[in-house]
């Protein structure tokens, strides 16, 4: 059985219609890539997985149950979203943005996600100093702390350096081998995929 289903969904942004019909299906423990150009829908999608946008029509579905149905906690236990642009304007550090707003139990995996993100040296630092990679990288530990079965990045990598790249790719591709499953859209070629399950293009 199917993690997550799409049946038949369309979806809206303002007047504009930028997903059409789509039906699909996400198996637990994988890594589906989300492809296409610039204002095809892509962070619209993982948006509406993620339970942020209204369907027109269809239906979303998490383990047999209605998105719609789930109440916010629920969602919250099911998924962690990365979104594409990261702000701050307080001059907390590394380490308390990753723990801000965390559930107790979720504090005991911080060092070790730090750790698996390269961003021992940059903890204690103020986020007002840091790169849009670093930024990233940030944004990514707030979710794996959570320790969701399910992470919904959008555009992870696009701020990222050929080696921070590659890291975070290995690391994508180990916590799907933990059983893990990873929606993520990408802006890249297809063929630069072959590390995902699955890849969904054409939204519309």
């Amino acid at each position: 059985m199917a993690l997550i289903v799409l049946n038949n969904v369309t979806i809206s942004r303002g007047n504009h219609r930028v997903i059409e019909n789509l039906s699909l299906e996400i198996k637990a423990g994988t890594i589906t890539a989300i492809v296409g150009a610039n204002g095809s829908g892509k962070s619209t999608l993982i948006g509406a997985i993620a339970g942020d946008h209204p369907l027109d029509v269809g239906l979303i579905s998490i383990r047999g149950k209605n998105l719609r149905e789930l109440s916010l906690a629920e969602q919250s236990r099911e998924r962690s979203v990365v979104t594409q642009n990261q702000f701050f304007w307080l001059a907390f550090t590394v380490r308390q943005v990753i723990e801000m707003g965390q559930a107790s139990e979720n504090l005991s995996r911080v060092d070790s996600v730090i750790s698996q993100l390269g961003m021992s040296e940059i903890v204690d630092q103020s986020v007002l100093t840091l790169s849009g990679g670093q930024l990233q990288r940030v944004a990514i530990a707030r979710a794996l702390v959570c320790n969701t079965p399910i992470y919904l990045f959008d555009e992870p990598l696009a701020s990222q350096d050929k080696k921070s790249k590659a890291d975070l790719i290995s690391l994508f591709c180990r916590i799907r081998d933990e059983g893990k499953t990873i929606v993520i859209v990408m802006h890249s070629d297809v063929s630069d995929l072959d590390w995902c399950d699955q890849i969904i293009q054409d939204l519309a």
